[in-house]
């Protein structure tokens, strides 16, 4: 603390009063100082809140938040756990035919995880990297008479993963199968041949999991798509079947 000096002239030392008066005084002094540091951090923290309120979360850190390990978000648990899960599905095809059948489609499904709808992020669906599918929980569809199938990946995975506001999830991938297609060929040349695309789930029944058509546009053929063989006729019957296997139906 400073000492009081007297002042030019006078000999005489402060008094005690004086003293006194100076201790009050500093101390005073004191309290308005830390009051106005105390003033200044409130301010601060303030428009430090204010400006973490006014930038939007970063895509890392958002994603973090909505998928990363502190989320709770599980890739392993189908969404509405307890309940029934239906899945949409469409497809374009492009066909050619040797007895059995092979197509390249682009397989696209779309459904409801509750779990990832979000409400922090300013755009209203987020297009994904592919390698944010093994993130999250996807339907584990199958082709019942599939002989055979290659996904494709030049230049790079033909998957598109994109997910909405509401929690809806579009997941596109693009494949080629050969499909098997019993053909009755007494008639030939002049033979017609129906042939069948089976989609299934692999590990769920139909207690968990069941496929639905989308209402519009669900199966698409390629415009001007011919064929040396056949004459293709866009004959696209949607069904749907059930299957009883050892594991359930």
């Amino acid at each position: 603390m400073p000492r009081t000096r007297p002042l030019q002239g006078s000999a005489a030392a402060p008094s005690s009063m004086a003293r006194i008066r100076y201790l009050r005084a500093a101390v005073s002094g004191f309290y308005l100082w830390e009051a106005a540091v105390l003033l200044s951090l409130v301010a601060t923290k303030e428009t430090d809140s204010a400006r973490s309120r006014s930038m939007p979360m970063s895509p890392s850190d958002f994603l973090d938040k909505l998928m990363g390990r502190m989320s709770g978000y599980d890739a392993r648990i189908r969404p509405n756990f307890k309940g029934n899960f239906k899945p949409k599905l469409s497809a374009l095809l492009v066909f050619s035919f040797i007895q059995d059948y092979r197509v390249n489609i682009f397989l696209r499904q779309n459904w409801n995880d509750p779990r990832l709808a979000y409400s922090e992020y300013p755009d209203d669906s987020l297009d994904l990297d592919p390698s944010m599918l093994d993130s999250i929980w996807k339907p584990d569809l199958f082709f019942a008479n599939e002989k055979g199938a290659n996904f494709h990946e030049v230049t790079t995975d033909n998957k598109l993963l994109r997910i909405f506001k509401n929690g809806n999830v579009l997941y596109s991938i693009r494949l080629t199968l050969i499909l098997s297609c019993p053909m009755d060929l007494k008639n030939f040349p002049m033979d017609v041949q129906t042939c069948i695309m089976q989609l299934e789930s692999f590990g769920y029944t139909m207690n968990d999991l069941i496929f639905e058509w989308q209402e519009k546009g669900a199966v698409q053929v390629a415009e001007g798509l011919t064929l040396p063989q056949f004459l293709l006729k866009e004959e696209k019957d949607l069904c749907y079947c059930t299957k009883h296997y050892n594991t359930g139906r």
